[in-house]
């Protein structure tokens, strides 16, 4: 793990938590998440997303679409 990068896990129905997989993996170019796990407790999954936040927003990188 470089010093840019971070670990983001999602729980939640499956259907809910690829969806906000895919849409935060859209923010993050090098993101790839990982496949759902399902977790022991009632029929909720896992899904952990790897993103490289990689060089600053002036040098090319991610930019904050919510401003």
């Amino acid at each position: 793990m470089n010093a840019n990068e971070i670990t983001i896990e999602i729980r939640g129905l499956e259907s809910a938590a690829v969806k906000a997989a895919e849409q935060i993996s859209a923010l993050f170019p090098t993101t790839v998440p990982a496949p759902p796990s399902p977790l022991r407790a009632g029929n909720e999954v896992l899904v952990r997303i790897r993103a490289d936040l990689g060089p600053a927003p002036d040098a090319g990188g991610y930019t904050d679409t919510c401003a």
